[in-house]
């Protein structure tokens, strides 16, 4: 539908209802004046620092590191912001009671996100520590992209990627006593 705005929510009506309703809506749908997209992308991958992780295969209890990309789209860039906010959650807390908000690192239309450094990490990384509980299988934590606001409400995007875990970082410690 051209001069339609791909929204996933508009503020004020329902989500993923044609047409709208509020009078934002209609100057932006019904007048056709405008437009705006929003699309993006989320990478995992274990940390460099991991060392036995091989492609996207680590062990538990090493961290992860993640980029997101976010590209907005439109025919009036006044009125129309740059997606200004990712926040991931992660499986081990059910996605409910822990979040990291990303840090900005390149704004504008072409955004980029990523994790900001860990104070945990012995190397300052910008890593998420993956549970060293974590059971074999699939890791996924989800990104929520918010804040990319038009005259007719909010674009936002969830997105995922996984790493695969297999063992834990216990396996590759040993101790044995020296040899003669």
């Amino acid at each position: 539908m051209p001069g339609a705005i791909i929204a996933i929510f508009c503020y004020g009506c329902q989500p993923n209802i044609y047409p709208c309703t509020t009078l934002a809506c209609i100057i932006w749908h019904k007048l056709r004046l405008n437009h705006a997209s929003l699309s993006a992308a989320m990478s995992i991958v274990p940390d460099a620092k991991s060392p036995t992780a091989s492609g996207k295969t680590m062990k538990s209890g090493y961290g992860v590191n993640q980029l997101t990309t976010a590209n907005v789209s439109t025919n009036q860039s006044s009125a129309v912001t740059d997606a200004q906010t990712a926040v991931t959650y992660f499986p081990e807390f059910r996605y409910e009671t822990f979040w990291r908000q990303l840090e900005r690192k390149r704004g504008g239309y072409n955004s980029l996100f990523a994790f900001k450094p860990n104070k945990y990490s012995t190397y300052n990384r910008r890593t998420h520590f993956t549970p060293i509980w974590f059971p074999d299988g699939s890791y996924t934590p989800y990104t929520w992209l918010i804040d990319c606001w038009t005259p007719a409400g909010m674009l936002s995007m969830n997105l995922t990627d996984s790493v695969s875990i297999k063992g834990s970082l216990w396996d590759d410690w040993h101790i044995a006593p020296v040899k003669p």
